[in-house]
This record gives C-alpha cells, sequence and structure tokens, in this order.
C-alpha cells in the first residue's frame, strides 16, 4: 500500500487546525441556545419579557417585567453578544489558519464536497440522520492516521450519504421544508435532481450527491430529509448493520484550506463493508477492483495505525456475511506485510489484474 506519511510540521498544522474548528463547532452548538432573541412587549400598559423562539415555534412569554426578568433580558443580550464576538474572532483564525494547511498540503479534501457537509452540519443532519460513504469517508480515515493515500483511492466525483431511516431527532423547520436537495441548492444552485423522485443530485460540474438506505422492514422509517420535493433515498441491500455499527468523527481539511467535520463509519466497519460490496457479482467490475483496495488501504490503517483489531467483541457482533471474510483479509494483509522485495499476493477469486499495476497501491 502506497502512503506518505505527514512530516511533524505538516502534523502540527492538521491538529492545530482541527483544534481551532472543534472550539468553533463548540461555540456554534453554544449560540445555537440563544437562536431567536428576548425582548419587551406592552400588553394592556404592561411590560413582559417574550422570547422568540423562530417562525415555526412562535414566541413564549417569560413574564411581566421585574428585577428578575430584567435580569435575564441582560445576561440573554450580553452572553449572545459575547459568543457572536468569540465565533467572529475564532472565525478569522481558522480563515487565517487556512492558508498555512494549504501551503502545508494538508489540504485534501474536494471542496464542493466539504461544502455540502459543512452545510449537513450546520443543519444538525451529520451524525444524526446522515453520514458520509464511500471514497469521500477515506479522507477521514488518512487524516486520523496522519498519512496521506495514493490519490487514485480517494478521487471520486459522487458523494455518497447514507440516511439513517430511524432517526427521531427534530429537525428545525427550515431543513423540513427545504429538505436535501434544498441544503446542495444553497452551496451551489446548480444542483438538480437527476430525474423526478430520484436519490441523486448532479450539478452542472457533474458532480453527484447520492442518497441511500437500508431497506426498511417496517412502516415509518424516514425515506428522505425534506417534507416537499426531495431526493428519495434509494434502499440497497447490505447497508442494514451500517446503520447501528460504530462511527468515527474526524476533522478534515479541504482543499482550500478550511476545516470540516466529517463522521463515517468505523475503519474496520468500512473495510469490511468495501470489502463484501468488492465481491458482489453484480457490482460493476472497475468499481469492484477498486473497492477492494479501498478495503485493503483501510483495513491496513486500522491494524498500523489505529492499533484495532479485528477479533474484539464490536468487530464480531457484525453479521457473520462480514466477520466470516476477517480471517482471510487479515492472513493477507499480513502476507503483504511479511514480504521483503514487495511481490505482490493473490487478488481473492473473481479479480483479473493483466496489467498487476495496482499491487503497488
Amino acid at each position: 500500500m502506497k502512503l506518505k506519511e505527514l512530516t511533524a510540521e505538516q502534523r502540527r498544522i492538521a491538529v492545530d487546525t482541527a483544534q481551532l474548528y472543534e472550539h468553533l463547532l463548540e461555540l456554534q452548538a453554544e449560540r445555537q441556545a440563544f437562536r431567536g432573541g428576548l425582548h419587551w412587549k406592552k400588553v394592556l400598559g404592561h411590560d413582559y419579557l417574550v422570547r422568540t423562539i423562530g417562525r415555526h415555534r412562535g414566541n413564549r412569554s417569560l413574564g411581566p417585567r421585574s428585577p428578575k426578568t430584567e435580569q435575564a433580558y441582560r445576561e440573554f443580550t450580553e452572553t449572545k453578544r459575547d459568543l457572536d464576538e468569540r465565533i467572529r474572532s475564532i472565525n478569522q483564525e481558522v480563515a487565517r489558519q487556512a492558508r498555512f494547511c494549504v501551503a502545508a498540503g494538508v489540504n485534501r479534501v474536494p471542496r464542493i464536497a466539504a461544502d455540502i457537509v459543512r452545510s449537513l452540519d450546520a443543519g444538525e443532519l451529520l451524525g444524526s440522520h446522515l453520514i458520509i460513504l464511500g471514497s469521500h469517508a477515506i479522507y477521514a480515515y488518512e487524516m486520523a492516521a496522519g498519512v496521506q493515500l495514493k490519490a487514485g483511492l480517494l478521487q471520486t466525483e459522487d458523494l455518497d450519504t447514507l440516511l439513517n431511516t430511524k432517526a427521531e431527532i427534530e429537525l428545525a423547520g427550515s431543513i423540513r421544508s427545504s429538505g436535501l436537495l434544498g441544503i446542495l441548492q444553497r452551496v451551489d444552485r446548480t444542483f438538480k435532481p437527476q430525474r423526478k423522485r430520484s436519490f441523486r443530485a448532479v450539478n452542472a460540474k457533474g458532480f453527484m450527491v447520492d442518497l441511500i438506505r437500508a431497506p426498511i422492514d417496517s412502516p415509518g422509517g424516514l425515506t428522505s430529509i425534506g417534507t416537499g420535493p426531495d431526493l428519495i433515498a434509494q434502499p440497497l441491500h447490505g447497508l442494514e448493520w451500517l446503520g447501528a455499527a460504530p462511527r468515527m468523527t474526524q476533522i478534515v481539511i479541504a482543499d482550500n484550506g478550511f476545516p470540516v467535520r466529517f463522521v463515517v463509519p468505523e475503519p474496520r466497519v468500512f473495510a469490511l463493508h468495501k470489502l463484501w460490496v468488492s465481491l458482489q457479482p453484480t457490482r460493476d467490475p472497475i468499481k469492484r477492483k477498486r473497492d477492494f483496495r479501498q478495503a485493503e488501504a483501510v483495513a491496513q490503517l486500522s491494524l498500523d495505525y489505529f492499533n484495532l483489531r479485528f477479533d474484539d467483541p464490536a468487530i464480531k457482533a457484525l453479521p457473520a456475511a462480514l466477520t466470516a471474510m476477517i480471517p482471510g483479509l487479515v492472513e493477507r494483509l499480513r502476507e503483504r506485510s511479511s514480504k521483503t522485495r514487495g511481490e505482490p499476493t493473490a487478488l481473492p477469486p473473481g479479480f483479473e489484474d493483466p496489467e498487476g499495476e495496482d499491487h503497488a497501491d
């Protein structure tokens, strides 16, 4: 597996950027509690303190003017003002740090994908309703490991998002009305559904965003984010275990240097799922081979950089279709690691590699 370990300076810049962005996210989460505002409203000659919660949640009276409500008003407005100032200051630092990320070469994630995921996170969808799958998830694993993998393993023109069909967390009214398609169009107005009631949106440059889900066994499961016209998640066999599987959260860096939070499957789960997909006879042969290489790369990171084992209870609890592949995968990785001359080991049945080029991945 070809990879390049980050230098000490690259690691320092990446870690500093991640910590700064995590602090920004914490401030933004704290600021969410101050959405709307407080104001005085005169009713029948008396002032009442009213909390404006939002267009969809109405207003709530906190009581008539009194020392207590006046203090509440002062504390609310001062705290809100302070948070806004701190967020503005940290945003400036993030923009400054972005230039260092670009100069250091730790900027990896395509900007369009990063902007989309950042918008999903801001809409409180990431991790609760959606997680990132596919090739883009690998950016999280390589950043967590402090390495950079061969570009061919990561380059892709589509972003896969897995919908949690059992999500019950309440969404803001604006998100429910606009849906995933509305979020995409706020990032790039050229995003349009590929067809009516499609699971895929495509922008003018051909970048695709797919919404997929596990098959639903009982009624009432989510099939889309929005209540109006929106992307309709495509059910795919083999995704059933990913909804409940362990996850990983990682700050990654976009190609413009700005950080973004990714929520992805735990790396061993990703590797086993990719390996399973690569062995499905209905999978496109070109994609199957790439799936296998991605599975192998992430599994190797799991063993060599994350000190994770494939024989612990969390992994053995996965479906037999996945765990049955563990011995062969681990043995192959051990065999490759023990090679002193770098000769390729055999690909699994069903794979043809006439050129032999991919063995250097």
